[in-house]
């Protein structure tokens, strides 16, 4: 096997890794989306930092979303903590009121359970909290998309923490591979070479965008990331097509 054949074996590597950021991104991204108009009717100043989601469930789990609420104010406070999810459609949903006693300096922790049965489109199970305004707390409210994976070998967690590592292992691997069999390193090439260092850095923020709920800088990114993608293709298919119409010119001497 030839430099050139293993170089190939690189780029299709980087590219396999640089898909499974982009898709972990993207199917984040969506998720917050969708949950975003979701129950939307009553807004807050402020989000309601308490909620905390998983980013994936499997089809056959019972996932937990979490709120957890702090009181730093020196009297009692009597809590109302209402939370909707989605029963199969955008536009019927489960309804869970938790009434609770939360006293000065004490942390209580709301949870509700998730199936893929509250999933709308088969695919998102959408989450809407709200804090109810109660002394001294005011009202707040946070949503949250999980997506549902088809499979029942591996837990939401254990799927997001397999994504990560082969998305890792196949991007760094690739760029090591092509870096190793590409000498002597010539201007063209640590053009390219820097050019997929660049790409792979995107996707891996668009994931880490996605995963972390900034879901415009996501959105931004990710607008980027197909832009650049796109472009090296194009260069890369004009330099071909320049290459495979050279033919050589046939010229006639006399003697």
């Amino acid at each position: 096997m030839n430099k050139k054949h293993i170089r190939t074996i690189g780029i299709v590597l980087i590219i396999l890794g640089c898909s499974i950021f982009i898709f972990l991104g993207a199917a984040s991204i969506w998720g917050e989306i969708e949950a975003s108009f979701f129950n939307s009717a009553l807004r807050s100043d402020e989000p309601l930092d308490a909620l905390s989601c998983p980013t994936f469930i499997n089809q056959d789990e019972v996932g937990t979303v979490t709120g957890q609420f702090y009181n730093p104010a020196e009297k009692t406070a009597e809590m109302d903590i209402r939370t909707y999810v989605t029963a199969g459609f955008v536009t019927l949903m489960d309804e869970f009121i938790t009434t609770f006693t939360l006293e000065p300096g004490e942390t209580k922790v709301v949870e509700v359970p998730i199936t893929a049965e509250n999933a709308a489109y088969n695919r998102l199970v959408l989450v809407r909290m709200h804090q109810m305004k109660r002394n001294p707390f005011p009202y707040q409210n946070a949503s949250c998309g999980i997506v549902v994976v088809n499979t029942s070998l591996l837990t939401g967690s254990q799927f997001l923490t397999l994504m990560i590592v082969l998305a890792v292992v196949f991007s760094s691997g690739g760029l090591i591979l092509w870096a190793q069999f590409s000498k002597p390193i010539i201007k063209e090439r640590l053009l390219v070479f820097s050019a997929m260092i660049f790409l792979t850095v995107v996707a891996v923020s668009v994931a880490i965008a996605g995963l972390l709920n900034l879901w415009l800088l996501g959105i931004g990114l990710l607008v980027i990331w197909i832009l650049m993608g796109t472009g090296m293709i194009w260069q890369f298919s004009t330099r071909v097509a320049g290459i495979e119409s050279v033919t050589p010119t046939k010229i006639k001497r006399q003697l």
